[in-house]
């Protein structure tokens, strides 16, 4: 069941009734429970099964740690805890790379949650009432987040369980706004890149390099409008259930460095991977080398989670790389007192090695992706194909970093429209007839869903 498509409109329209009208929390757990079981099964119906398995497993595990730790057994509990984190780990890594079996959709989202509810518990993190079978359920299951996140820490979502906000006009609103906002990203940005990007990287070594250069840009405008245009969509319908989640893209490509890039990027995996991988290896508590290896280590983990061949170790190992080096040129820079703050110079740095590192990403082989950088840094001679809309999503996004450099101190300058005045309407039906108009029906997958 796809956001865009009417059956999710039926299942959004059916929940939003049924949470009006039962009677008690309980009953508001079950509907989001069933809601969510439902739209992951028009996925993959067996896959089902395994979720539910596994979020039983994760809240008796879960259970029975913070049962040892309030109990005063902190050593078996660090036992079980370390146990059930290595049995999820080991349960993603089968999937993702014995390829004995098809990867449930979602794995890869809904198992870092699970990991997060076993260390939260450990840790003591699930304040008040520890959460009951069905606020796991919930949580692990969640609809809008399920397929490709944002990824929900325990500590945090399960919270806003019991504290669900009503439907009002205002929360509608926003919720609406965003999810118009992310299809607009997705149909008419991102997946009329995808025509250029296929096209190219089909058979990358027919084109020139200049080609293959601004087919790069393509690709890394499209990964963009893509995820954040699903982000967008899951917190848009998040909203209008009654959960408020924290965004998870802010400008990623006005960063000046590759620190700040990872706290613009895909915020929730990042902030997850620093509260559960990089501080448990002692951060920047053991001294430098230990540092810059932990950030390696941190990013080679990035790497292997979003895919399963070697082009995502290579791009893992390579954002480490460059955040190294990058720490080592700000520290060295910092005790001589030439820091300063960020100029357009770094900024667009940044953005070409963003860039250039999109390309492994998204090359079928490595091979692919060292042809693809060798033509373009030597200008070989090839096919030519310019397409028209890397320039124009090029230049919106360019307007809107300006607008953010000037207004808002580089934050993302996207405010809810009010709808109860004139100029409201008319951006958001503008914005509507624009996605109508302009969206591109070929290709309807989200590019994070196969992650």
């Amino acid at each position: 069941m796809a956001f865009l498509s009417v059956k999710f409109l039926i299942l959004i329209i059916a929940v939003l009734i049924l949470l009006k009208v039962s009677g008690n929390a309980l009953m508001s757990r079950l509907i989001l429970i069933a809601a969510g079981y439902a739209f992951y099964s028009c996925f993959d119906l067996s896959s089902s099964v395994l979720l539910i398995v596994l979020s039983v497993l994760i809240w008796l595990g879960g259970r029975i740690i913070n049962s040892l730790r309030s109990s005063g057994f902190a050593g078996r509990s660090r036992f079980l805890c370390v146990l059930f984190v290595c049995l999820e780990v080991g349960i993603l890594c089968f999937f993702k790379y014995s390829g004995l079996f098809p990867m449930p959709i979602g794995l890869s989202f809904y198992m870092l949650q699970g990991i997060s509810f076993i260390i939260d518990s450990y840790r003591g993190d699930l304040a008040g009432e520890y959460p009951s079978l069905a606020d796991t359920l919930v949580f692990i299951g969640f609809f809008p987040t399920i397929v490709s996140g944002p990824i929900m820490k325990a500590r945090e979502f399960i919270p806003k369980l019991r504290t669900q906000k009503k439907l009002t006009a205002d929360r509608l609103s926003r919720g609406i706004q965003l999810f118009a906002l992310g299809a607009f990203m997705k149909l008419v940005m991102a997946d009329r890149l995808a025509v250029a990007v296929d096209k190219v990287y089909s058979a990358p070594l027919v084109y020139s390099g200049l080609t293959l250069f601004f087919t790069s840009i393509a690709y890394t405008l499209q990964l963009l409008f893509d995820f954040a245009g699903y982000s967008n969509m899951a917190i848009g319908t998040a909203c209008i259930l009654g959960f408020d989640l924290d965004r998870n893209f802010n400008l990623p490509y006005l960063s000046s460095g590759p620190s700040e890039f990872w706290k613009r990027w895909h915020i929730s995996l990042s902030s997850w991977l620093k509260d559960y991988v990089y501080i448990p290896l002692g951060g920047s508590r053991k001294g430098k080398v230990r540092t810059y290896l932990n950030i390696f280590l941190v990013m080679i983990i990035s790497g292997l989670w979003h895919g399963s061949t070697v082009n995502f170790l290579i791009w893992g190992a390579l954002h480490g790389i460059w955040q190294v080096i990058h720490r080592l040129i700000k520290e060295s820079r910092a005790s001589s007192g030439s820091s300063g703050k960020p100029g357009i110079i770094s900024m667009l740095l940044t953005f070409l090695m963003v860039n250039l590192l999109w390309i492994p990403f998204r090359a079928a082989t490595p091979y692919d992706a060292w042809m693809i950088f060798s033509r373009m840094i030597t200008f070989k001679p090839g096919a030519a194909y310019y397409y028209i809309y890397t320039f124009i999503f090029g230049g919106l996004m360019l307007i809107v970093q300006f607008i953010a450099c000037r207004r808002t101190g580089r934050d993302n300058p996207f405010k809810a429209l009010p709808l109860g005045r004139m100029y409201g309407k008319i951006i958001f039906c503008a914005l509507i007839i624009a996605t109508a108009m302009f969206a591109y029906f070929g290709n309807g997958a989200f590019i994070y869903a196969n992650f």
